[in-house]
């Protein structure tokens, strides 16, 4: 009786020190946080039919998918059409304690095309690596025009898009083309899985250089 009560013992203990390693195997994974930009009522830019919304929505999905495949924990703002406030997609970041956050939009304007990375105005090395390496690796891929690393927001170097000032981790925000350009889309279009592939490379890049 007292083996049996101790081989229950030993297979218990290997139990509990197998769900030990598991968890901090699962807790040592660097997290990535994906934010789809708009959502819901927020539409976001804007051409006949077609919604910034849906066009982020769609490339983080398959930006996600293939961090995964690398064994990466993707930690999303939002999976569905849904509002989500920018503080809340900070909140999500900064409570999950995210390694990198990358924001996905889609440009517009009277006359525009190609890609552009926006940091933050303190222009931080850290934030700039992870633009260029996405961005490197964007160029590869089919696109008009490559429009390069901007800092701060369009309202000027001085200022600052929310979910890059109030994050914690290096970030940055992707204007995806515009949706303003008919060329744009229909490469988006064309192109989804390798844009979403060269983002996700991007974000690879950056974590084996940290």
């Amino acid at each position: 009786m007292k083996k049996q009560i101790k081989i229950i013992i030993i297979i218990l203990s290997m139990v509990i020190i197998g769900l030990i390693i598991l968890i901090s195997k699962e807790n040592s994974k660097v997290r990535v946080c994906l934010d789809a930009g708009h959502g819901g009522e927020e539409v976001g830019a804007v051409l006949g039919k077609r919604y910034e919304k849906d066009d982020t929505l769609k490339v983080t999905k398959l930006v996600e998918k293939k961090l995964k495949k690398k064994n990466v924990k993707v930690i999303m703002t939002r999976t569905k059409d849904k509002d989500v406030s920018l503080e809340e997609r900070c909140i999500i970041a900064n409570q999950k304690k995210a390694d990198i956050f990358v924001s996905i939009h889609r440009n517009s304007a009277t006359v525009g095309n190609g890609i552009e990375i926006w940091c933050g105005s303190l222009k931080e090395e850290r934030d700039t690596k992870l633009a260029d390496n996405i961005l490197t690796n964007l160029t590869t891929t089919k696109i008009q025009q490559n429009r390069g690393i901007k800092y701060g927001s369009i309202g000027g170097e001085n200022s600052d898009y929310y979910v890059l000032k109030n994050t914690n981790m290096p970030s940055c925000l992707i204007e995806l083309g515009f949706i303003s350009n008919e060329k744009d889309n229909q490469l988006l279009d064309d192109n989804l899985e390798e844009y979403a592939e060269a983002i996700a490379e991007g974000i690879l890049k950056t974590i084996k250089n940290t």
